[in-house]
């Protein structure tokens, strides 16, 4: 079965009943890559953790975790009823380990830490976030 992700606002989280996936990781380290931040993570949660990547990249999510916690669809929920909802820097983590990997580049938290700050150029072909 494959997982889907819905894109959803924050306070969705509650009624779920799933797990917030953002606080399963087996350490706080900072990493660079999507295999390294999985890797973080118990085989168990690999699945969803996934689907939101796909659905990352899919979506064309390019923000900061400002619009994480304050865009009606800034939070993902996957269909198997975990979610993503982190602090802004946690955020920024998932976004450089997504789109270092996917576009060979090497963003940090930071550069996703904040929308308008230090959001780096939406690449050319990437489509809007929502």
């Amino acid at each position: 079965m494959t997982l889907t992700v819905s894109w959803q606002p924050w306070e969705y989280s509650s009624p779920t009943g799933g797990y917030n996936l953002a606080d399963l990781s087996d350490t706080e380290a900072t990493v660079a890559r999507w295999p390294e931040f999985l890797a973080q993570y118990a085989p168990e949660w690999h699945p969803d953790l996934e689907a939101v990547r796909r659905s990352i990249i899919e979506q064309g999510i390019w923000a900061g975790g400002d619009w994480h916690q304050e865009n009606p669809h800034g939070m993902p929920v996957v269909s198997s009823g975990h979610y993503w909802s982190s602090t802004w820097r946690t955020w920024g983590e998932l976004l450089a380990a997504v789109w270092n990997t996917e576009l060979d580049q090497q963003f940090t938290y930071i550069d996703f830490y904040i929308s308008g700050h230090r959001l780096p150029p939406r690449p050319l072909g990437l489509s809007p976030t929502t």
